[in-house]
């Protein structure tokens, strides 16, 4: 779930569920999206949708919101 309460899917992506914090492999760049990196924050984006975005936390970029998991529709 977004910071903002928008709820995005990603698809094909390794993720480890019993983390408290979950990892994306940035191979979703092979699906056409978008990384944007400075020097303390990240931003992703899959054509002209907004998909995630966080801040530099030691040496990692940690998303600003949740994971939710469960049955997809």
């Amino acid at each position: 779930m977004m910071h903002d309460g928008t709820i995005r899917t990603l698809s094909d992506v390794r993720h480890v569920p019993n983390l408290k914090n979950n990892l994306i492999s940035m191979g979703i760049d092979l699906k056409g999206c978008r990384i944007n990196i400075d020097s303390n924050s990240i931003n992703v984006s899959c054509g002209a949708l907004f998909f995630m975005e966080g801040k530099k936390i030691g040496c990692l970029y940690v998303s600003k919101g949740s994971t939710v998991t469960g049955e997809t529709r």
